[in-house]
């Protein structure tokens, strides 16, 4: 049964709190303390006359009132009827900090089914958790070491992992934290509905999450629509890379996208910032906490070193960021404030003849910025403070500030190693409006990644997407499934708009007459459902040119696949397409978690040569698929290759968006479909599916006749 959302907001809120458990409550009883929480506080044990100086309650049902959130430290059995008890008295919601449940297989899947059964509609965190910490309330079910400060506002952190949790909190990187939740096996709560929960916290300013895995896709894209809207950023650490198994795939489009593709899609399409490490997801989550968003990639770089405009220049190429050169009125404006020997460039090495100087380096911070940039940034690393006499550095953050209040411009300081920015200087400037980065490639990661993800998000809200782009539950991967031949493939394609060559299904006999009446060249098919790889048993010929070849083809399929004792359909009789400018690979594949996902990739004899695919969720728009068309290697092919034809781009996107809308159509089940090669044509010519495969839930159904 579904946790219910008002009991959710008592529990992160609470006015009452139940320990439940013995020495292990002292830690967590004393980190709500710390944290100011001034609410009641009762503790339960039959067997203790006080825990933490508390009394301690016999049972759930003698306590004083009904507890709006409570911390379970049992062990794994007992917590199933504590949670029980907690539920029936009207608690708001329980941690169960106890493992042992469904992360230990199938036994303790039994008892996390029992303990879900046990809380019916009360919100659970866990169990296998840590917690949950509200530093704007005082609360701390937190059962290890406290370094969360109290706060007015700050970031929400929700992760599976209680270490990675626990370790995010340990930061010296001056970012405020609201919340953090620790979801563990996500019982009856997970990361969804915590996310859901946040966002209407005003103190909440971005949400920052830590992925092993979402239990349910389309909730999640819900949530994230519901953060596009109120505009609170989310910023994504997704553990796991490794591609989804395919030993049941027959088609090439199986093996091209893994879950790590389609979660990146996922990502991409509601503008979550996706980042590699936790020092990355610290770093994004203060630059989009501080900052207001940015309209573009395009950097103004202030250095006061050569090596570090050098470096900087290399990472801000590498990941794609734009450095405008600067315009007349800033060249005149600077060579009147700098020495002759200087070099007028962006990034800007304004070198020591002003170091020091505050309105000096104002000047020049402020006639540099006014260019066309979208985001200034200043690269200075502190001295060690134990050396004290760091002045002069202090003087260049405050031109900063001054510079970037005349300018109107966001700014940003990044250090290039992450502990030579001190938190007197971090502070400084935060209080100035201006975020701090530590370190040279975290920061300007954070900030590549941030631009991205305010263009995705412009795109989105401006086209009035979002309930377009709303995803569907995965639902159930059907055990048995049937295999369609070609012809019946083709056939239910075309239905929706993808057409193959003009041909026939015939009879061995009925070839010759068939290829003649098609016209000459023509490719000869046999077809079978239990082949679904034709070229490696030779059962297909290409540019025949009279009868008696289609004739001879014909006879020889038939031989040779029934001493292979391969049963035949029929024989697919198509025009030969001789003159295509491209070949692309499409399909759809199914994935436990996000049901059908497209695929796109440079097709025909390139396919595993290249492995360049792209990976879209269902529903999609014609936008993202040229997007992504576009974003191919062999999109080059399409696009004129050294002055070729162009392909049909059109009928190629109308082709991927039948393949698309037949997806959807078939939800439920379609387990994977292939298209390899669809033909691209010249342009006005078309796009044609030259061989296509899908494999579907078995399921009485009409056999075609031909």
């Amino acid at each position: 049964m579904a946790a219910n959302r008002q009991s959710a907001k008592r529990f992160f809120a609470p006015r009452s709190i139940v320990f439940v458990g013995g020495s292990n409550l002292e830690l967590p009883i004393r980190n709500t303390l710390v944290l100011g929480y001034s609410g009641e506080i009762w503790v339960v044990n039959p067997n203790r006359a006080n825990v933490a100086g508390y009394p301690c309650y016999a049972s759930i049902a003698d306590l004083p009132g009904v507890p709006d959130a409570a911390f379970v430290g049992v062990n794994a059995e007992r917590t199933v009827s504590v949670v029980e008890a907690l539920s029936q008295a009207g608690c708001g919601g329980a941690v169960c900090y106890a493992a042992g449940f469904a992360e230990v297989g199938d036994s303790g899947e039994k008892l996390q089914d029992a303990l879900v059964e046990a809380a019916d509609e009360m919100p659970i965190i866990g169990p296998n958790c840590y917690g949950l910490i509200n530093a704007t309330h005082g609360l701390a079910l937190w059962p290890d070491r406290l370094a969360c400060p109290r706060v007015a506002k700050g970031v929400a952190i929700v992760s599976q992992s209680g270490n990675i949790a626990l370790n995010l909190t340990m930061h010296l990187r001056s970012l405020p934290i609201a919340h953090v939740v620790s979801v563990g096996n996500q019982a009856n709560f997970g990361i969804a509905d915590c996310v859901e929960l946040l966002l209407e916290d005003p103190s909440v300013t971005a949400i920052g999450l830590y992925i092993e895995g979402l239990k349910d896709v389309a909730q999640f894209g819900r949530v994230a629509t519901k953060a596009l809207e109120r505009q609170i950023p989310m910023v994504a650490l997704k553990a796991g890379t490794s591609e989804i198994g395919t030993q049941l795939a027959l088609s090439h489009t199986s093996s091209l996208a893994g879950s790590d593709e389609l979660y990146q899609a996922l990502f991409d399409r509601f503008g979550v910032i996706r980042v590699n490490s936790p020092a990355e997801l610290l770093e994004t989550l203060k630059l989009v906490s501080v900052c207001d968003p940015v309209q573009g990639n395009r950097l103004g770089v202030l250095t006061c070193s050569g090596g570090d405009s050098a470096l900087m220049a290399d990472q801000i190429d590498r990941l794609g960021l734009q450095l405008p050169e600067l315009d007349n009125d800033q060249t005149l404006r600077l060579s009147k404030l700098l020495p002759a020997f200087a070099s007028l460039s962006n990034p800007l090495d304004y070198n020591t003849s002003i170091w020091g100087d505050l309105n000096a380096c104002v000047d020049v911070f402020s006639a540099f910025l006014s260019g066309d940039f979208d985001l200034g940034v200043l690269v200075l690393d502190f001295p060690l403070e134990r050396l004290g006499a760091d002045e002069a550095w202090h003087i260049t953050l405050d031109a900063l500030i001054a510079a970037q209040s005349l300018v109107n411009k966001p700014c940003v300081v990044i250090s290039t190693l992450p502990e030579a920015l001190p938190e007197s200087a971090r502070l400084k400037l935060l209080k100035g409006g201006i975020c701090p980065l530590q370190g040279l490639s975290d920061g300007v990661n954070a900030i590549s990644r941030w631009a991205q993800s305010e263009t995705r998000k412009t795109n989105v809200q401006v086209a009035g997407r979002l309930a377009e782009l709303a995803l569907r539950s995965a639902g159930a991967d059907p055990i048995d499934s049937v295999v369609l031949n070609e012809y019946e493939s083709k056939e239910r394609l075309a239905q929706f708009g993808l057409y193959p060559p003009p041909g026939r299904c015939v009879s061995a006999n009925e070839v010759p007459d068939a290829a003649s009446s098609i016209g000459f060249p023509v490719v000869v098919k046999a077809v079978s459902r239990v082949m679904a790889h034709k070229t490696e048993l030779d059962a297909v010929q290409l540019n025949l040119q009279n009868t008696a070849q289609c004739g001879e083809a014909a006879r020889r399929m038939s031989h040779r696949l029934t001493e292979a004792d391969i049963s035949i359909e029929g024989f697919l009789v198509e025009k030969m397409l001789s003159d295509a400018v491209g070949e692309l690979i499409v399909g759809l594949k199914r994935d436990p978690q996000f049901g059908l996902a497209l695929i796109i990739g440079t097709g025909g004899v390139l396919v595993n040569l290249l492995n360049d695919s792209a990976s879209l969720l269902l529903p999609t728009t014609r936008e993202d698929v040229l997007a992504k068309l576009k974003g191919l290697q062999g999109y080059k092919l399409l696009d004129g290759y050294r002055g070729k034809a162009k392909g049909d781009i059109t009928s190629t996107v109308n082709a991927i968006m039948a393949v698309a809308e037949f997806g959807l159509a078939h939800w439920d089940d379609l387990l994977e479909l292939d298209i390899n090669p669809l033909l691209i044509m010249p342009e006005g010519q078309g796009a044609f599916a030259a061989d296509a495969l899908i494999r579907q839930k078995s399921k009485p159904h009409q056999l075609l006749k031909y």
